[in-house]
């Protein structure tokens, strides 16, 4: 990351905390660390949505995540990620892999008593004109819509390129039965040439888990 972009990076996070005076870690940081999971999603021979110039989902997100995991463990949370390389989660003699690799990850996520779980995703649409990373949470969850509404707010504010709001879901897999609270951001569509070059931008995908973060800290701090 050259200094121009360290400093324009500082510079949007000390104006979005003093804009919306946002609590990063004043009721973060616990004398016991508490649980968050993060789920990127794909991996191994499930690629997820493949956009503009051969960009890969599974890969974007897994470096989003890692980076989530980062700030969330410097502000003093455990954090776990349902994986850490490319790979899926289904076992080696499994005959549909698709299948087994999400009932793992929502077995692995209710076997915790975590605080609550992201899942990250990339978009693809096909019109390439449609952008914006947007927030889904599942259907009648008071809790999955404050997270995701405070996540989506985040977003907008520090990235300042979408205009989309958080949304319930149904019939997702994933998020119709995990019993945490949670949500699924996509963080873009990768079929928009413009953003899919963004999303590959390690700059960017520092911005957008940092957007993340603060999302989930300002829920957490709202329900402290």
């Amino acid at each position: 990351m050259t200094k121009k972009k360290i400093l324009n990076f500082l510079f949007l996070t000390v104006l979005f905390i003093t804009s919306v005076g946002a609590v990063v870690v004043s009721k973060s940081i616990t004398s016991k660390p508490k649980l968050i999971y993060i789920d990127p999603g794909h991996g191994g021979s499930d690629g997820g949505a493949v956009g503009y110039e051969g960009i890969c989902e599974k890969d974007i997100v897994l470096e989003i995540g890692k980076k989530l995991k980062h700030f969330l463990e410097q502000a003093g949370y455990e954090v776990l990620m349902t994986r850490t390389g490319d790979y899926d989660l289904a076992g080696s003699d499994s005959e549909n892999r698709k299948r087994d690799d999400i009932h793992r990850r929502v077995d692995l996520i209710n076997s915790t008593n975590c605080l609550l779980y992201v899942s990250i995703h990339a978009n693809k649409f096909s019109d390439p004109r449609i952008y914006g990373a947007q927030v889904f949470y599942k259907a009648n969850s008071t809790k999955g819509q404050e997270l995701a509404e405070s996540i989506q707010e985040t977003i907008k504010a520090l990235l300042q390129n979408t205009n989309r709001f958080a949304k319930s879901i149904s019939d997702k897999y994933l998020i119709d039965n995990v019993k945490r609270t949670g949500c699924l951001v996509e963080v873009g569509f990768l079929s928009n040439p413009e953003e899919a070059r963004m999303l590959s931008d390690e700059y960017y995908q520092e911005k957008m888990a940092y957007a993340i973060f603060l999302g989930i800290a300002a829920y957490l701090d709202k329900n402290s």
